[in-house]
């Protein structure tokens, strides 16, 4: 679906790189101190409280895969129960390694790539390949010489590994962390003294405190939150397919049991994770909610 329909965060990824990355994804995503004209980035700090995730059965979630991507796969080959099994598992253990939901993982994979594997996307300047965006996480790459990334939390990584689908798993997953754990910032204003006891303000940028948006949303739109236009609501279109996943799955979603999920519709009622409103993520929701559901599992 690609081809047809650009995804949010591969489109304002393209102007966030031409236009100096404050409004990326966290693909495009700078390193805090860099972020331009921050007077200073406080130290992240963990967010509080934060629910243990759930696991989810490893035959249960690779079937739910198999069915999902049954249903949402445009002009690409269908998964065999062992490509679907492989895929449960990277999902199951970055979601363990990270402290994340599994059904957050999925609702990113068919949000970024429609589960497309081999999805990406290239931007260009003065003939010259300088990034991509690839895999089932749409994950970021500021191109070297090489072909290895130099960004954010991607450095290094060579850019054929990053396509390996468990590698692109578990790099989205250490990207949704690295925001939940303070990676977003805010711009504040304080009042400093100086020497001769002269009061003055300056701009701080602090660690996002996500009271209007789902954490997740700085997975698309990088340290800062976009609040205006299309792209203030990422967090609520990934919530209702997180939402769905979960329930499908039969475990829950402790992401979306509390707090904004996104900021306020003026004059309209409060957006909620089980009622998708854009066509697309109507057509999602009733996809991955048909595909079948799984046993809950035994508590021991």
């Amino acid at each position: 679906m690609l081809a047809d329909m650009p995804k949010l965060s591969l489109s304002l990824a393209a102007a966030a790189l031409l236009g100096g990355g404050l409004g990326a994804t966290s693909h495009a995503m700078p390193n805090s101190a860099s972020i331009a004209d921050a007077e200073a980035v406080t130290t992240p700090a963990p967010v509080a409280d934060q629910p243990a995730a759930p696991t989810v059965d490893g035959t249960c979630l690779a079937q739910t895969i198999c069915a999902v991507k049954e249903r949402i796969r445009w002009q690409t080959p269908a998964w065999t129960p062992s490509q679907c099994r492989k895929i449960a598992d990277a999902v199951n253990e970055s979601a363990k390694r990270h402290d994340l939901s599994p059904s957050l993982l999925l609702a990113i994979m068919v949000n970024e790539s429609d589960m497309n594997e081999k999805a990406s996307r290239s931007y260009t300047r003065d003939g010259k390949i300088y990034a991509k965006d690839g895999g089932l996480m749409a994950i970021r790459c500021m191109l070297d010489d090489k072909e290895r990334c130099t960004n954010g939390n991607v450095r290094g990584v060579a850019w054929k590994d990053l396509m390996n689908p468990v590698t692109n798993i578990e790099l989205g997953a250490r990207e949704l962390a690295h925001w939940r754990e303070g990676g977003g910032v805010t711009r504040t204003t304080i009042t400093k003294v100086d020497a001769n006891h002269h009061r003055y303000q300056v701009n701080k940028n602090v660690p996002c405190q996500h009271k209007t948006h789902g954490w997740w949303a700085h997975y698309n739109h990088g340290p800062r939150y976009i609040d205006k236009g299309y792209a203030r609501h990422y967090p609520h279109r990934i919530a209702v397919l997180d939402h769905a996943f979960a329930t499908v799955t039969n475990t829950p979603a402790p992401e979306l049991e509390k707090g904004r999920i996104t900021i306020h519709d003026p004059g309209k009622r409060e957006r909620a994770p089980d009622r998708p409103l854009e066509p697309r993520f109507k057509k999602l929701y009733s996809q991955i909610i048909s595909s079948g559901a799984c046993s809950p599992l035994a508590l021991n």
